[in-house]
């Protein structure tokens, strides 16, 4: 936790004077076993819903609507069954957010200050590739361990003056490489199967944007 918040400070530093984004969200975790495979049972590694917080930096083309935002988070959860431990992923994504309702527009902001209807000038499907890393604790050892990650998602930028912007995003992030190992056992205590699981999240969150260069607003 401590170098997420080293990371997220100078990567504040490095964006100033920029346009830079927060954003905290609730997280759904959907844990794709490759052991059990789909069936339903008592025994299959289970983790509670979770939070993840990010920072991001905002850029975008000049003349049509397609923004960029490089963006780092962290988030968190518990596991529930078979056992009780902790879970955490810290990641980057670079998420793309394309305005299929205002492609041609040419303001230089993410909705700060755009005039029409909202929904033409907010609206974004989101795409955001990415790499995590993921650290499991208190099931057995503690297992690290990275992984490229595949996101999409919309939303809908509200601006609140010429700097401020509030966004409300639902995503979804699609893990292609299992986050930890887990090893069933039989009754007698003999192993009965390997699980490398593959982690997907699903999203709700609450971005926070502020633009930085209000000399020129």
């Amino acid at each position: 936790m401590r170098s997420l918040l080293v990371v997220l400070g100078l990567l504040a530093v490095a964006c100033l004077p920029a346009q830079i984004g927060v954003i905290g969200s609730g997280s759904f975790p959907t844990i794709r076993s490759t052991f059990f495979d789909g069936i339903a049972t008592d025994e299959a590694l289970k983790m509670d819903n979770g939070y993840e917080v990010g920072l991001n930096y905002w850029f975008r083309l000049p003349t049509k609507r397609v923004e960029f935002m490089p963006t780092i988070y962290y988030g968190s959860a518990n596991y529930s069954s078979p056992a009780t431990g902790k879970f955490s992923e810290v990641g980057v994504q670079f998420k793309t957010n394309i305005y299929p309702f205002d492609f041609g527009g040419d303001c230089d902001c993410p909705t700060f200050g755009k005039q029409g209807p909202q929904l033409q000038k907010g609206f974004f499907l989101q795409l955001s590739p990415g790499y995590a890393l993921y650290r499991s604790s208190g099931i057995g050892e503690t297992d690290n361990r990275t992984g490229f990650t595949l996101g999409g998602g919309v939303g809908l930028d509200i601006g609140l003056s010429n700097l401020v912007t509030i966004t409300p995003v639902a995503s979804v992030r699609h893990g292609f490489s299992p986050f930890m190992e887990v090893v069933y056992t039989d009754i007698n205590g003999q192993d009965s199967g390997l699980d490398e699981p593959k982690l997907t999240t699903f999203l709700l969150g609450l971005q926070l944007s502020f633009r930085l260069d209000h000399k020129r607003y």
